[in-house]
């Protein structure tokens, strides 16, 4: 007998030795166990619903057809379900647990045995179920020491503040980091496997304006850089692969002829030989290498007393490595061997952190300012054939599982993936907002809610149609770029929907078999870090006797090319400090933490923060900063 029924059964029993003992008086009829009832002393106003029994005005009843399984709804008798009435994303997060529900006299009952957030414990566990241990509880030392006294500067009670004046924003954690203003790309480029050709579409009038050579064959990767210029792979099978940059921008084009003329294409049908809007063709790797994977960083450097748009990253497939190339000239600056990791589709969050893909099922993580800390783990998926992925502003990234009809999100910061079932064959990944969209081979797009991660509605693109890639541009439009077989020959399209209804908008006819992976449209890049901003915070120290200020702690994740300066001062009051200088204690990384403190006794302390990136997706995330102290209280 199943412990489930064995409880059932007991509770039947139960009620029916009560009755017996009652010698006589009315029986206790409770049919949904929650102690209320009639004749149980005390009165049950729903007694189908075990959420439902003082006052049924307080507790409005379940929608049952949009919840069939809530508390309260029909179902069929000692059935079972597992059940979380807390907020879904809080779902096996920390001590977070589901539970479980039986059906009783053909109404589902209470959740039992489920663990929900709860006020935070500094106790090593995470019980507000956030995905963070100890967080707002934790000593000014970072742990939980109950000897460390003193304050800490963001979090509690005194919770970090962004000010785009100062060149500082919040991350959805509440941690500091650098403001960002949007970046706009016009143009969203599609490689036509079966021509060796890209298409270019004009993203403010949703047409195809111009048709590249791809420079190689069965090119299939797009990355677009800070500047709008389109980076575009040739696989090259049974060769070597190669890489060909393109610009829209015709002042830097290259008039190679001398002809006083940029000579380049404006029809979409006809590729122009000798395009002097190609800026160079390079071969990336060795023979059967295979490049599968294509990335752009927010590297700035200057050429020819211009910024550049950021470099590039090559995943070699055959040749398990990743090549991070000149964005400028294509020359290979470095090659990270990845043995037993075959990269096949790669992608850089805000922050400088490099994510690959192997079909396989594995996700390699590369920061940029950590070259040394390269990982490699499996994504938790019941299958394999990862095919795409993406980042979204926060660092999180989506990717989709096409063997096995799920999408995973992984968070670095929690280090938690959670995934999702979709429609068949999710394939192609696009960031919108605080939203995806998941391309499916079907001819059908999905749109994604990621807090928390669900399915929130498909679209039908109609026809017998492939669909394989999703981007999204900067007029708030998702992209889907589908192929579609007539009279033998497997024409493409690309489909823009109304990122906010979900409705066709537009629908573009490009070339043969377009098979296209990565960020079509530069969505990815669409803020860019200010350079520098800055944080002040007043530690008060004792309330009563004088303070002596012992050491700083710092919690802190580096960007690319980022840095963090702490800078403090003391005075004897608040409205004293303005006339203190302030002087630099330490300069992460390279500084030593925690930062003991050569300060005199008592009055107060100001510490100023300075972030800084020397790239465009560098910037440092600050969590919080402790500042231990004690207390004098003997003169």
């Amino acid at each position: 007998m199943s412990v489930l029924l064995e409880r059932v059964l007991s509770l039947w029993l139960f009620a029916a030795a009560a009755t017996a003992w009652g010698c006589g008086s009315p029986r206790c009829i409770d049919e949904d166990f929650d102690g209320f009832g009639r004749h149980c002393g005390r009165a049950d106003c729903d007694d189908h619903n075990a959420d439902r029994n003082v006052d049924c005005d307080a507790v409005p009843p379940p929608d049952c057809e949009a919840t069939p399984g809530a508390t309260g709804c029909p179902c069929v008798v000692l059935a079972t379900r597992s059940c979380y009435p807390g907020d879904p994303a809080t779902e096996g997060v920390g001590l977070c647990r589901s539970g479980t529900s039986v059906c009783s006299n053909g109404f589902w009952g209470a959740c039992r045995d489920v663990t929900l957030p709860r006020a935070e414990v500094c106790d090593g566990y995470d019980q507000d179920c956030d995905g963070r241990v100890d967080d707002g509880v934790r000593s000014p030392c970072g742990g939980c020491d109950p000897t460390c006294a003193g304050g800490v500067w963001g979090e509690g009670e005194a919770p970090f503040e962004g000010d785009a004046n100062a060149g500082t924003d919040l991350t959805r954690e509440g941690w500091l980091t650098l403001a960002s203003v949007p970046v706009t790309s016009d143009s969203l480029f599609v490689p036509n496997t079966g021509d060796d050709t890209v298409t270019r579409i004009d993203v403010a009038t949703a047409q195809a304006v111009a048709l590249y050579e791809s420079g190689g064959n069965e090119p299939a990767r797009v990355a677009v850089d800070w500047r709008g210029d389109a980076f575009i792979l040739n696989r090259e099978f049974g060769g070597v692969s190669t890489l060909r940059k393109i610009t829209t921008d015709l002042a830097r084009c290259v008039d190679r002829d001398m002809s006083g003329t940029i000579e380049t294409s404006s029809d979409p049908l006809v590729a122009l030989p000798g395009d002097e809007c190609v800026l160079f063709t390079v071969p990336v790797g060795g023979a059967d290498e295979v490049g599968r994977a294509l990335a752009v960083d927010g590297t700035i450097t200057n050429f020819d007393g211009v910024e550049t748009g950021g470099d590039v990253w090559v995943g070699l497939y055959g040749g398990e490595a990743l090549l991070h190339l000149d964005g400028e000239t294509g020359a290979l600056r470095e090659r990270v061997e990845t043995p037993g990791f075959q990269p096949y589709g790669a992608t850089f969050d805000p922050y400088g952190t490099l994510y690959a893909i192997s079909l396989d099922g594995y996700l390699l993580t590369l920061p940029r300012a950590r070259p040394t800390e390269l990982a490699l783990e499996a994504v938790p998926l019941a299958c394999y054939l990862l095919h795409a992925l993406a980042a979204d502003a926060h660092g999180r990234v989506l990717m989709s599982g096409f063997s096995c009809d799920q999408v995973t999100l992984y968070d670095p910061l929690l280090h938690t993936f959670r995934r999702t079932e979709t429609l068949p064959s999710p394939r192609g990944v696009a960031m919108l907002g605080e939203r995806a969209w998941v391309a499916h081979t079907d001819g059908r797009a999905s749109e994604l809610g990621l807090d928390p991660l669900r399915v929130l509605r498909t679209v039908d693109l109609g026809g017998p149609i492939e669909t394989v890639s999703a981007a999204a541009d900067s007029a708030g439009r998702v992209w889907l770029v589908s192929s579609q077989e007539a009279f033998g020959v497997s024409r493409g399209r690309a489909t823009a929907l109304d990122g906010v209804t979900g409705d066709p908008v537009a629908s573009v006819m490009v070339g043969t078999l377009p098979r296209a992976q990565g960020d079509l449209s530069g969505g990815t890049l669409w803020r860019v870090f200010a350079p520098e901003g800055t944080a002040r915070h007043v530690f008060t120290g004792c309330a009563g006797g004088d303070t002596v200020w012992e050491r700083l702690h710092v919690g802190w994740v580096a960007g690319a090319d980022s840095s963090l300066e702490v800078w403090v001062r003391h005075a004897a009051t608040e409205d004293a400090l303005p006339t203190a200088s302030f002087e630099r204690v330490l300069e992460l990384p390279g500084g030593e933490l925690p930062l003991d403190l050569a300060l005199p006794m008592g009055g107060v302390v100001e510490v100023q923060l300075v972030l800084r990136a020397a790239a465009r997706d560098g910037a440092p995330r600050v969590e919080r900063v402790g500042l231990e102290w004690l207390c004098d209280d003997f003169g």
